[in-house]
């Protein structure tokens, strides 16, 4: 991709807010923290309150990383584990020149693996748990959007008010997208290890549930893998002939075997990312543990010194007060059928078939009936999420019959009120139900319009098919209704 196609590719989803845009003058106390293969990192305040910002530039060399991570971060509705992606601004302050920046959620305690460096003596095994649940969990979600990561290693996560915040999706790719390449991606002692037998191996799911294993046990040891080796261009080769880790004295049993599983040489003997998270779930709660929220007591020392080096994107560890205190979540705090609702009517899939388990899964992690669920629905109807939940419940046969026309009334109240789930319900529907590509248009539309990624891809397959240019889908997206 040339500086000029991403450039227009950047212009043309800012021009047409699928990507929200940030005026650059409205940043302030702007202060380099860092630089990584992308480019320079920046922390600022927004508007001159106490909102910090992370501004991370682009350059040229690496626009095709950039474009892909955006195109990533637009599928990623919402997720309290993974940096969340704002938008776009644009330094033009330089006469002559412009710097394209990614404006992203800032992380004020740093990468894993400083704050693992620096918080050894600290950790409790209670608290390595928590942090080995969320990073696994954040990756579950990205596989349950068929999204890759690629490229998991400790300099990737990045620890925020106490909670592991998954960064860096350059090198992802959808794993329905063969044309996203895995060369060069990840670093060797967390790569899949068939990648050095086979180059032109595919990063899939199960290379991801390798890395995963690897930094569950750098997790477990506070300290980065391999890194007595001297020379670590032998690695490769030796990893890919067994070379592993050893577990850390008194490390418990079922943990240990848990990323043991994880990094097997065979991709079909490990684990899916799905099974760590239930296992790593049973362990917390045989031990009694919250989620998202552990205590690290810092001193003033650790304040001082912490340079910012290569890997140290999107934060600057001198900031390590939480702006906002952390959220005390108990593993069992029992959520209101309300907030329930809310978390159902998050859930997005390409295919609306898959959403019946994922759906059926999320219920009774949260210790509820489906049928309890259907028959609050059923009397509160107010709301935009329960008429969602509602159209889902009946076109999936959740704790009722399947109704498609039921369906249907629902998910056509919610889309009329601007749910962008829904409207893609409605779009599904309206092709594959009603043969009515008229209508599945004006759906796709309205649902594109909001940045909906999947929208966008059935929008411009159906234009496609009536002889419109990728470029003429773009622009008449934002034009008049269909």
């Amino acid at each position: 991709m040339s500086k000029s196609e991403w450039i227009d590719w950047i212009e043309d989803a800012t021009k047409n807010k699928y990507i929200k845009y940030y005026e650059f003058k409205s940043f302030s106390n702007k202060k380099k923290i860092g630089s990584g293969g992308f480019g320079k990192i920046y922390r600022a305040n927004w508007k001159n309150n106490r909102n910090i910002l992370a501004l991370k530039s682009i350059k040229d060399t690496t626009a095709r990383k950039i474009v892909n991570e955006l195109k990533v971060q637009r599928e990623l509705i919402f997720h309290n584990n993974i940096i969340k992606f704002y938008g776009i601004t644009i330094d033009d302050q330089n006469p002559g020149s412009k710097e394209y920046m990614l404006v992203m959620e800032y992380a004020d305690s740093g990468t894993l693996r400083r704050y693992l460096e620096k918080n050894t003596s600290s950790l409790t095994w209670n608290d390595k748990f928590k942090m080995a649940y969320q990073l696994s969990n954040a990756v579950s979600y990205l596989h349950d959007e068929n999204i890759v990561h690629c490229d998991l290693h400790s300099c990737n996560v990045l620890v925020h008010q106490n909670k592991i915040k998954l960064a860096d999706f350059g090198l992802s790719k959808n794993i329905y997208d063969p044309t996203v390449s895995s060369q060069g991606a990840g670093v060797a002692p967390y790569l899949d290890p068939k990648k050095f037998c086979l180059n032109k191996y595919s990063l899939n799911k199960k290379s991801d549930v390798y890395s995963i294993g690897v930094l569950l046990w750098e997790i477990s040891s506070c300290r980065p893998p391999f890194e007595n080796v001297y020379n670590p261009h032998v690695l490769p080769m030796r990893i890919s002939k067994g070379l592993r880790e050893t577990p850390i004295p008194n490390t418990p049993k079922d943990y240990e075997r848990i990323y043991t599983d994880c990094w097997k040489h065979e991709p079909d003997d490990r684990p899916t990312i799905h099974d760590v998270v239930t296992k790593l779930e049973a362990i917390m709660k045989n031990n009694n543990i919250t989620k998202y929220s552990w205590t690290i007591p810092i001193s003033n020392s650790s304040h001082d010194n912490l340079s910012q080096s290569f890997n140290n994107n999107m934060y600057d560890a001198k900031e390590i007060k939480p702006l906002i205190s952390s959220p005390q979540i108990s593993f069992y705090e029992q959520k209101s059928e309300k907030d329930i609702v809310d978390g159902i009517a998050a859930i997005s899939d390409k295919i609306l078939e898959n959403k019946k388990q994922r759906i059926l899964d999320y219920l009774k992690m949260n210790h509820v009936t489906s049928n309890e669920i259907f028959d609050w629905l059923s009397n509160n109807q107010d709301e935009v999420n329960s008429l969602l939940a509602l159209g889902d419940f009946y076109y999936l046969g959740i704790a009722t019959s399947i109704d498609k026309k039921k369906a249907f009334k629902y998910y056509l109240e919610a889309g009329e009120r601007g749910n962008s789930i829904a409207q893609y319900a409605l779009g599904i529907l309206c092709e594959k139900e009603e043969n009515d590509e008229s209508q599945a248009l004006y759906w796709f539309n309205e649902s594109a319009k909001q940045g909906n990624q999947d929208a966008i891809n059935n929008f411009y397959r159906l234009k496609s098919s009536n002889g419109r240019s990728f470029k003429e889908n773009i622009y008449s997206m934002m034009g008049q209704r269909l």
